[in-house]
């Protein structure tokens, strides 16, 4: 079977089109047939050998959508459209290839109503978002939250179920001008432009002053920082993300006079009943429309290393995708 696969950590000319032995299903496991996986920031987090996890050759991906063609559970029978989201790409090979086996934790039925790149695009960014809002900012109906990075994949899915939840207000930001057109054409209104002010500034300014209760960042960097600075008084900031840099720039007078806090989250620390929990909730907003992940842009499966290259350099809107 066809594979893009790592051999040694390095840049994006490491990722290479290879032929693979086809996987066998051990028993309680799915043989699953891929038809879309997307690629993650935390891919090229793994190629640069900046994760650990399973050591090279590694096949990278860390969730896709395909069809079972081979099953040992009976509750995933052959036919079943299915995503994937688990330690693919990590602590074993990913998806990006034809075939891959999976548990039944590790597969989940695909909503009738979406099709399969949008399926592939959907399980870590929606999966996060959902436990970061419930159980890392323990959001509220009717409280107003900042979820910065408006057009990355967990930024849009975290924006999204905050209103489905029923957030009284829903602010984000973008550094570039066409984003932000591109956000309120999709109906999310209150976004910063970060290139004619900073984010407290903006946050200050569509508050009247008061500021927000909750910060939802998976940008990190200096926008952490702003975040905090973008608190009402007693606000938290829950820190998931870091394509915009490890090294948290951040005031700690918004600590003393708030008080303000900030709190880590990852989702892979919680226990396996709240992926079900996520899912609960996910897959009702997806059937029926409410939820709509955003797809920038689809790559065939051997321009992989192109593929990565866009979402990391590009920063586009929305979630890359390679189809198989």
């Amino acid at each position: 079977m066809r594979a893009v696969q790592f051999e040694q950590y390095g840049d994006y000319d490491q990722l290479k089109l290879v032929e693979l032995p086809e996987p066998v299903p051990a028993d309680g496991e799915v043989l699953v047939r891929m038809a879309a996986a997307a690629v993650n920031p935390f891919d090229n987090t793994v190629r640069l050998g900046r994760a650990g996890g399973h050591q090279p050759p590694l096949v990278p991906g860390n969730e896709g959508a395909g069809t079972v063609v081979q099953s040992r559970n009976p509750d995933l029978p052959v036919g079943t459209r299915v995503m994937l989201v688990g330690t693919f790409g990590f602590a074993r090979g990913g998806t990006w290839q034809e075939l891959v086996t999976a548990s039944g934790a590790e597969a989940v039925k695909t909503p009738s109503a979406i099709d399969d790149v949008t399926a592939a695009a959907t399980p870590v960014a929606y999966l996060a978002a959902e436990m970061a809002l419930r159980v890392g900012c323990q959001l509220k109906p009717g409280q107003t939250i900042l979820i910065p990075g408006v057009g990355g994949s967990v930024a849009n899915a975290a924006i999204q179920l905050a209103k489905a939840k029923g957030a009284g207000r829903v602010i984000s930001s973008s550094s570039r001008t066409d984003k932000v057109e591109q956000a309120h054409a999709l109906g999310i209104d209150d976004v910063v432009d970060l290139s004619r002010e900073t984010l407290s500034e903006g946050v200050m300014r569509l508050t009247d002053g008061k500021g927000v209760e909750i910060a939802l960042d998976s940008v990190g960097g200096d926008i952490t920082g702003q975040a905090l600075a973008s608190l009402a008084g007693g606000g938290k900031v829950v820190h998931m993300g870091y394509p915009g840099g490890t090294e948290l720039k951040v005031d700690s007078m918004a600590f003393i006079w708030k008080p303000a806090s900030i709190h880590g989250f990852n989702m892979y620390f919680l226990p396996p009943e709240e992926f079900g929990t996520a899912w609960a909730t996910i897959l009702p907003l997806l059937e029926d429309g409410t939820l709509k992940p955003l797809v920038a842009r689809t790559y065939p499966l051997e321009q992989a290393a192109e593929a990565q290259r866009y979402l990391i350099e590009g920063r586009p809107m929305g979630k890359v995708v390679l189809t198989l």
